[in-house]
């Protein structure tokens, strides 16, 4: 069975190293982009099981980014990350089809469970 991949997108490097320890303990196998522009790039490479995306980065925000990789990978399945009450942005990813929003600081055991269902 080939594991399932994961794509990581947070400027908050702190945030990206702990999820990437976390899902890699736990057989997945993960890459991380630092904002929106690299993992647009990412994307335009590989394909992912799952993406979790931070709502609010520098550059291009986490809904910005979800609308353009849309366009490459119109079936990605992406669940936002925030620790800010931002709701016109929850609003807008969801509407535009994110899989849902985990708030920060993030349950690991409700992270697995996102990925089990992917």
């Amino acid at each position: 069975m080939d594991k399932k991949s994961v794509l990581v997108v947070d400027d908050n490097h702190n945030q990206t190293r702990t999820m990437t320890y976390i899902l890699r303990r736990n057989g997945y196998d993960v890459t991380t982009a630092k904002d929106g522009v690299e993992a647009i790039e990412i994307i335009k490479e590989k394909s992912f099981n799952l993406i979790f995306m931070d709502i609010k980065m520098p550059q291009l925000n986490g809904v910005e980014t979800f609308k353009r990789l849309k366009k490459i990978r119109h079936e990605a399945a992406v669940i936002m990350m925030t620790a800010y009450s931002v709701d016109d942005l929850v609003e807008e990813a969801l509407q535009e089809g994110a899989r849902g929003i985990m708030y920060k600081p993030l349950d690991m055991e409700k992270v697995g469970a996102i990925i089990g269902e992917s």
